[in-house]
């Protein structure tokens, strides 16, 4: 065979592909171990805890390239300047420039927190303070607490933390402090290299960042008393400074709008109003217009919503005349108008009952029809009950009424067998709502339990022979399973709980309002105290748990 000139040609390229696919495989390479230690500082200039500094810049060195996240709020300078510095990256260092004119003969901290991080990763220098004296020494005491809300005892992280030399109330109204730091991920704070003294104390969450109170919803703390700074020692002697100065903790709180206002109405359905206020009503008071409809009244648990189930459907525009402690409103119920559906020519269906079973299979509680709203009465009902007993089949009915009562929660007892399956149907079309809306099938299957399957908690709760009111609160998780009000040390028995874990919290009802209230600064009254059970309660089944909880002043 004669090659010619192009054959030998397309021969080398195909030879040449074939060798590098199968011998030149092409990956991604691969980075090593992910870095996750934060940058380092190697130098700063002028020398940490310098005096006698009369420089207008500072510059720190790192190990790598860093990035500083918003340092106007960050970086923590005290006392604080009126013109804030500049904050520039240049390479692996940042420098600082002050336009500010410094104090003479005094102590500047600078407080760097959580805001320098490395490029790549994102690792942050924790907490970093530089310190500086533009006289002959830096001063060389301290503070330190945490911060606990008030309400939850769990740490507050970013809030600020101020310190003031004159002891005036309207301090934190109108004045910048003297020395300012933050609290970090613990809730805790140091001030170090601070003049000797006493010192009042405020801690504020500043939405504005103006280092002053003076918005409704900024969470503050304070104590009433002044603190004293003490001197301060080398970190290995911890304990020392334990026995020398006390831990600080102050209790934060959202002081609490008293206004009360009626908001707007609502009209969800036919024949239903709620009024929502913006707290709880203890009185209501309603005054009709003349022919106005009747109406069923409830008011939810917290008592800053009420619902009314009218009667009868509201027709026309009708007045009423509300008084909700002493707050006058006029309120004109108007009818309910459905919604507009899209399209010519279609009907809209006729809408459903929704009702639900509450508590089935429960061993304590009955099986209970829950109604989105007021039913009429009914002599009688049946209720089909089937259950699988071996290899029969057992049907019981179970006749029921419904009192005149207008009720939206109806019980149905009924005689179950522990650790067996039932069925449930109750027909439709039985039960009406004042607007002639009523349900389809009803259907529930369930097991039912046994008291083994609960088990019990016995708490003993030890209170200061005080006179004063307590409330004490089982939670699981958020929610709240018993609350019960103490005058004194007392035994509670909760029972039929389910394993699960449980949390106790009790407050000293200053008020004797029945919950829990914030402080006030403009009163100076602390948030009323709070105490949480140190550890949550395991409940096994078939099991009883004894616990004490001394509550101390």
């Amino acid at each position: 065979m004669h090659l010619t000139i192009k054959h030998i040609t397309l021969l080398l390229v195909m030879a040449a592909s074939i060798l590098v696919s199968g011998c030149a495989k092409i990956v991604t390479p691969t980075g090593g171990p992910k870095d996750t230690t934060p940058p380092k500082i190697v130098k700063v200039t002028p020398e940490n805890q310098t005096v006698h500094f009369n420089e207008r810049q500072i510059r720190i060195y790192f190990d790598e390239y860093v990035t500083l996240n918003n340092p106007n709020e960050n970086v923590l300078i005290s006392p604080p300047m009126n013109i804030k510095p500049n904050y520039t990256i240049k390479g692996k260092s940042l420098v600082i420039t002050f336009k500010d004119t410094l104090h003479t003969n005094t102590t500047y901290n600078m407080v760097f927190a959580n805001c320098l991080k490395d490029y790549r990763e994102g690792n942050p220098l924790s907490l970093f303070q530089y310190s500086f004296s533009t006289g002959d020494s830096l001063d060389s005491y301290m503070i330190r607490g945490n911060i606990l809300s008030a309400r939850t005892l769990e740490p507050i992280a970013d809030l600020f933390i101020m310190l003031y030399k004159n002891f005036e109330d309207s301090l934190p109204l109108t004045t910048i402090p003297d020395y300012v730091t933050k609290t970090q991920s613990d809730g805790s704070f140091l001030f170090q290299n601070i003049n000797k003294g006493k010192y009042k104390i405020f801690a504020l969450k500043d939405i504005n960042s103006d280092f002053k109170y003076n918005l409704p919803n900024e969470e503050i703390a304070f104590l009433s008393e002044t603190v004293t700074s003490y001197p301060s020692i080398p970190d290995t002697a911890a304990d020392s400074l334990k026995a020398i100065q006390p831990l600080l903790t102050l209790y934060s709180f959202i002081k609490e709008d008293t206004t009360q206002k009626l908001l707007h109405y609502l009209n969800p359905a036919l024949g239903i109003y709620q009024f929502p206020y913006k707290h709880g009503v203890t009185d209501f008071i309603v005054k009709p217009s003349p022919n106005a409809p009747e109406y069923f009244q409830r008011i939810n648990a917290t008592r800053d919503t009420i619902t009314w189930f009218m009667k009868t459907p509201v027709t026309d525009s009708v007045l009423y005349y509300l008084n909700a402690d002493g707050l006058y409103d006029t309120v004109w119920l108007v009818p309910f108008k459905e919604k507009q559906t899209s399209g010519r020519g279609r009907t809209k269906p006729t809408p459903k009952m929704a009702v639900s079973f509450l508590n089935a299979g429960e061993y304590h509680k009955p099986l209970t029809l829950r109604f989105p709203y007021p039913i009429q009465p009914r002599d009688s009902f049946d209720v089909y009950v089937f259950s699988k007993q071996q290899d029969t089949k057992d049907t019981t009915i179970y006749r029921y009424a419904v009192p005149d009562t207008f009720l939206t929660e109806l019980p149905l007892p009924m005689t179950y067998l522990e650790k067996k399956t039932y069925s449930v149907m109750i027909p439709d079309s039985l039960f009406y709502g004042y607007h002639q809306i009523t349900h389809d099938t009803l259907k529930v299957q369930f097991s039912t339990k046994s008291i083994k399957d609960y088990g019990t908690l016995i708490m003993h709760y030890e209170l200061p022979e005080d006179g004063k009111t307590y409330i004490a609160t089982l939670l699981e998780g958020n929610k709240v399973i018993q609350e019960n009000v103490l005058t004194s040390s007392e035994t509670i028995t909760y029972s039929f709980l389910a394993p699960k874990t449980y949390q106790v919290s009790v407050f000293c009802d200053e008020n004797k309002n029945g919950r829990w209230d914030p402080g006030d600064y403009s009163t100076k009254r602390q948030p009323e105290k709070a105490y949480n059970f140190p550890h949550g309660i395991s409940i096994r089944a078939y099991w009883d748990s004894e616990e004490t909880f001394t509550i101390t002043n």
